[in-house]
């Protein structure tokens, strides 16, 4: 079976609400240098995963490198969202994700998706805990 390893449009998080909901209600889990907040949606639409990212312009001063920030964390998380992704729809669960830099330092991608790796597995035990 061919995985497929994707970040489409809809799967971006947009809406101004789930996005304010997010910072006022969510809860956080944190990787040095990255912090994911995390929330579940208040309405199922059949997508597991709703994520959004976000680098400081107090921490990065130039927009390219704060794009190059989060293309490194768009691209690790593409390739590492599928076990997330399954465990969500196997427990009937969807959550809204937003992923921090907060760094002075612009870090090696490789780095980059050890950190969004270990904040992936975390999200599925909290997951799991949430759903019972």
């Amino acid at each position: 079976m061919i995985i497929k390893n994707n970040y489409s449009k809809n799967e971006k998080l947009k809406s101004k609400k789930a996005i304010d909901l997010l910072f006022s209600k969510g809860k956080s889990i944190n990787a040095f240098p990255i912090r994911v907040i995390y929330t579940s949606k208040s309405k199922l639409d059949g997508i597991p995963v709703n994520a959004g990212m976000t680098v400081s312009k107090k921490n990065i001063k130039l927009a390219v490198n704060r794009n190059l920030i989060k293309r490194r964390i768009r691209e690790a998380y593409r390739l590492n969202n599928n076990e997330l992704k399954s465990h969500l729809k196997n427990i009937d669960n969807e959550l809204n994700i937003m992923f921090i830099y907060s760094t002075k330092e612009i870090l090696p991608y490789a780095l980059i998706e050890s950190k969004i790796k270990v904040l992936l597995t975390r999200l599925i035990e909290v997951s799991e805990v949430v759903s019972e």
